[in-house]
């Protein structure tokens, strides 16, 4: 599915088919299945505007003036125990090669500095700089910025990994699916408060490709609160300017600058259900060969996103974290999945060829289980691993075969691959193995075993797994609740999804048997936020978080609950209380940047800031993409060679904040043309290349 129950530029029937398949569910059975103490819980020239209305929090902007020219501020990635990957963006006045210099310090301070070296970045890669920092101490945690254009960035935190028998204890933030125009990220600003995280792990759907208005919370767009430019990503310039956009964003700003972040891709930072050959949301008649478009997909992701690049832009590898926990990452999106399969009752289903991995992933992974020497294996996946059965709650008019059709997306459209993965785990002997999951927009927890289904039987499973004491499960899986992409109450309503909920987890009624889902501890299907993964060397524990609202900016979160997994028993076990912080807590990175000596700094001249101008060269129409610092009048104008205005693009005042500007050149000859930026501060000029 690809971030479950998207609403699809293509595929709205389907969901609309969902939706009043729910509902029917929800109609005819919650009454008398649904416990009653049960409730829902709580020209073609285009203007538009990105930015933070008032909220609890105060006036929050996209834009921050004072970060200049480092407006997206500082992540850092990938940690290994001698080094880490460092990123910024820097955001030149105009077309040029930016130099500039990177600095890794001990201290808030930047008294001690460990190492440091220069940098140099330019156009052809969107003016994002990557270092891979190299001889750092393990287990460390390290502060780093840069410089450029007589101006500092924010001071970032980063943390390297642990060797063998340095760490006892490690925590992991674990997030999935921040949309945009579904709502603020309030989950990403309480992962960015905490001082004892070793590293977030992001399960993918980090940005939406699609065009505005397609999928998020309509109130919000309306509103202009959370709207992005108005087409859907295609090319390499669209890519790179919905990426901008989402590193604008304060909150998740914050997270990247004091936690590392370890990355990998699902569907939407391509395009919806995507696959090796194509995607749901990809037309190749009006959008181009899909190779293409996944190709400049992957190159903004490694632009943008704090990875070690690798030779075949692949995403699968191993992070090492001393011997307690290997990070093992897999990619069941881009690399090798076959096209997914939209009916149960197709034979080709259960092929013993069909892959998600592909045979040369799938060996490296088994591989890595079988040489893994560390207590925990901890396997990053898009998407859910675990049977997911709707049992009961398919019932008339849709059958058990219809519902469960809408689920394959997830490794139930690959079951003989998975079971291979089962059966390799099982017969090697090989314990602590834990799944971690994003994509569904939900909180689970699973004990995973080999369950034989029957669907007369509401599948349930054999002998071979006891749900009430685990035997027969293989590993666990722990499966993280969106940021802000919509749940299931936000699609099919809170009474709908609160009857759903219950039928997939409970007895069919009058029974106490029955179950379609034995394996499945803790089901949550309309709470956004993340959870922190703790893990010692006897236990591993998700402790699930939930953020209350995302219509506006928030400081409230709320502990949910708490499962976890003992060293060599393969199962869950529910903890009545969160874990404990860490006793040592890091010292968080300044809000500001450094300052440098007065004499350097270059007064800001503009008040515009011109974020990217894209495509260049263009052929019928091009994005400004652009910030104001402040509110106030803004003109821009497109000239010719010899300075003749042909074009009065804009000339209005606007509020504070982040623009996105289409502009037609249909009518327009070939050749060299200037954009000219006035505002109250001053003026720019950007040169803008036409060729048809």
């Amino acid at each position: 599915m690809g971030c479950f129950l998207c609403n699809k530029k293509k595929e709205q029937m389907k969901k609309q088919v969902l939706i009043i398949l729910l509902a029917l569910i929800g109609a005819k059975n919650q009454a008398q299945t649904v416990p009653t103490n049960l409730t829902a819980k709580a020209d073609k020239s285009e203007l538009f505007l990105n930015k933070r209305s008032e909220a609890k929090s105060g006036f929050k902007t996209n834009l921050d003036p004072t970060l200049k020219p480092f407006y997206h501020g500082v992540a850092s990635g990938d940690p290994l125990s001698d080094g880490v990957i460092i990123w910024t963006r820097v955001t030149p006045d105009s077309a040029m090669t930016v130099q500039g210099t990177w600095k890794v310090c001990s201290d808030t301070s930047l008294t001690n500095t460990i190492t440091q070296g220069n940098f140099t970045t330019d156009a052809s890669v969107d003016y994002t700089v990557k270092i891979d920092v190299t001889g750092l101490s393990p287990n460390t945690t390290y502060y780093y910025y840069f410089s450029a254009l007589n101006a500092n960035s924010l001071i970032g935190r980063t943390r390297t990994a642990p060797t063998a028998a340095m760490v006892d204890h490690l925590k992991f933030g674990v997030v999935s699916c921040s949309n945009f125009e579904a709502g603020y990220f309030n989950a990403y600003a309480r992962l960015g408060e905490r001082n004892d995280l070793d590293a977030v792990i992001h399960l993918g759907d980090y940005i939406y490709e699609y065009a505005s208005g397609i999928y998020g919370d309509s109130l919000i767009q309306a509103s202009g609160g959370r709207v992005h430019d108005t087409l859907e990503a295609v090319s390499l310039e669209q890519y790179r300017t919905r990426h901008s956009l989402y590193h604008l964003d304060a909150d998740l700003r914050r997270a990247h600058q004091q936690h590392p972040f370890i990355n990998i891709w699902d569907d939407h930072e391509s395009a919806n259900d995507a696959w090796e050959n194509g995607a749901e949301n990809h037309d190749p008649a009006t959008e181009g060969n899909w190779n293409d478009r996944k190709n400049v997909a992957k190159q903004a992701f490694f632009e943008w996103i704090p990875i070690r690049n690798n030779i075949n832009d692949t995403i699968h590898r191993i992070l090492n974290y001393g011997d307690l926990v290997d990070v093992i990452l897999l990619d069941t999106r881009l690399e090798a999945r076959e096209q997914q399969i939209n009916d149960v009752t197709d034979p080709a289903l259960y092929s013993p060829t069909r892959t998600m991995l592909g045979n040369t992933q799938l060996n490296w992974f088994l591989g890595a289980m079988d040489n893994s020497t560390a207590q925990w294996k901890i396997v990053g996946n898009q998407v859910i691993f675990s049977e997911f059965h709707v049992g009961w709650a398919a019932q008339s008019p849709s059958t058990p075969d219809q519902t469960e059709s809408i689920f394959l997306d997830i490794w139930d459209g690959y079951p003989a691959e998975r079971l291979t993965i089962i059966n390799y785990l099982e017969n090697n002997g090989i314990d602590d193995v834990i799944f971690l999951t994003g994509d569904f927009h939900s909180t689970f927890a699973f004990d995973v075993a080999d369950s034989v289904t029957d669907p007369a039987a509401f599948y349930a499973p054999t002998s071979n797994y006891d749900p009430s004491t685990g035997a027969g499960s293989v590993a666990v899986e722990f499966v993280t609740p969106s940021i802000s992409s919509a749940n299931f109450d936000e699609n099919v309503g809170a009474a709908t999804a609160a009857g759903f909920e219950y039928q997939i987890n409970n007895p069919l009624p009058g029974t106490t048997s029955n179950i379609p889902n034995p394996h499945m501890k803790f089901a949550d299907l309309d709470r956004h936020g993340y959870f922190i993964l703790d893990v010692k060397s006897d236990s591993a524990q998700a402790n699930w978080y939930y953020v209350d609202i995302l219509d506006t900016l928030s400081t409230t979160e709320n502990f949910g609950e708490a499962w976890y997994s003992k060293t060599g028993e393969n199962h869950l076990n529910q903890s009545t209380v969160e874990s404990s912080p860490k006793p040592t807590q890091e010292v968080p990175a300044p809000l500001t940047p450094p300052t440098i000596n007065i004499a350097e700094v270059i007064e800001v001249t503009n008040n515009v800031s011109v974020l990217g101008i894209y495509p260049n060269p263009v052929t019928n129409y091009f994005t400004i993409h652009f910030g104001l610092n402040q509110a106030g009048l803004i003109k821009i104008d497109m000239m010719d060679v010899h300075g003749q205005i042909v074009k009065e693009i804009i000339n209005k005042s606007l509020p504070q904040g982040i623009y996105n500007l289409n502009v037609e050149t249909n009518e327009h000859s070939s050749g060299v043309y200037f954009l000219k930026f006035y505002s109250m501060a001053g003026e720019s000029t950007h040169k803008v290349i036409v060729g048809k």
